[in-house]
């Protein structure tokens, strides 16, 4: 004992083998740890957190479509597009034109689309 103070030993601690096969994966490594009660508390929560994804599914969304495939949908869309070309529905075909000069095109009457003043310069701006 130098200065009062007690001489430092290392003791080595009972390190208990893990029983894993030589096949085992990452994943039965984690268990085990996190099974293991003479681990600390630490290190077993984060061991459980990092098997977690791999243990429990996800919630995710799922759906059914009601149709065989998208060909079935794809048939039932053409025979109402048929439906309507046989009652005589009428198709909207309108195009517009240009102006005389080439910038514009014209799409009827005449709109007042006024545009807002510029934004101040900020080097123009008022200083208190």
């Amino acid at each position: 004992m130098v200065n009062g103070f007690p001489d430092l030993v290392y003791r080595s601690s009972d390190d208990k083998q893990l029983d894993l096969g030589p096949t085992a994966s990452a994943l039965d490594l984690l268990e085990a740890v996190y099974r293991d009660p003479a681990q600390q508390l630490s290190i077993r929560i984060r061991c459980a957190m990092a098997c977690l994804p791999f243990q429990s599914p996800k919630l995710g969304v799922s759906f059914l479509i009601n149709d065989a495939d998208i060909a079935t949908r794809l048939d039932k869309a053409i025979e109402r597009v048929a439906i309507a070309r046989a009652n005589d529905a009428k198709l909207i075909e309108a195009k517009p034109h240009r102006s005389a000069s080439r910038d514009q095109l014209v799409t009827g009457g005449s709109v007042d689309a006024r545009l807002p003043p510029p934004a101040p310069d900020a080097r123009y701006r008022r200083r208190f």
